[in-house]
């Protein structure tokens, strides 16, 4: 042990520790290092202003504890801590979250592709009340469903039915009316 006590000091002001419980409410944590457990403690994330973001800590989770002047019950947590339980989840220069019901978000920058994989069940909602607007050829595998109009600049197909060029036969001129497509 060192005799200058700023040494000791310097030496609690950063500690190792794990999540222990999560207070979502409260956006706090309680923390473990080795037998203590502190009080619950703010975790640090990446915007905290106008601007912000959420992203719990998870039980188990390995953080960095920045205690001012050693003082523990002042700390905040810093995560992002990899730890044999838990592990990094990429090897590669893709950028991605995974969640903890299996679903990924990823951008690949390499190969300029953005992915998102969703578990069984999970759904997806936008709300734009100004609108949406893609500009990309768009392939649907599934239902759809439109509650509202449809329009359309060009033709618009149903398997090989153009709606602007298919002709109906057994058609009189004047009041009757034609059947389906052919």
């Amino acid at each position: 042990m060192s005799e200058d006590p700023s040494h000791d000091l310097i030496g609690q002001m950063m500690r190792y520790g794990t999540v222990e419980s999560v207070d979502l409410a409260a956006g706090k944590l309680t923390a473990r290092m080795g037998d203590i457990v502190t009080q619950k403690l703010r975790w640090l994330h990446p915007a905290a202003g106008a601007t912000g973001s959420w992203s719990p800590p998870s039980e188990g989770e390995q953080i960095l504890l920045l205690c001012p002047e050693g003082d523990i019950a002042g700390a905040i947590a810093l995560r992002g801590v990899h730890s044999d339980a838990n592990p990094p989840v990429g090897d590669s220069t893709r950028v991605l979250t995974r969640y903890a019901d299996g679903a990924v978000t990823a951008y690949d920058p390499e190969a300029h592709a953005l992915e998102v994989v969703l578990p069984a069940g999970a759904t997806v909602s936008i709300v734009a009340p100004g609108g949406v607007t893609v500009e990309a050829d768009v392939r649907i595998k599934g239902d759809l469903e439109v509650e509202g109009k449809i329009h359309a600049t060009g033709d618009v197909l149903a398997d090989t039915i153009s709606l602007q060029t298919h002709k109906h036969g057994l058609v009189k001129t004047g009041t009757d009316k034609s059947g389906k497509p052919e």
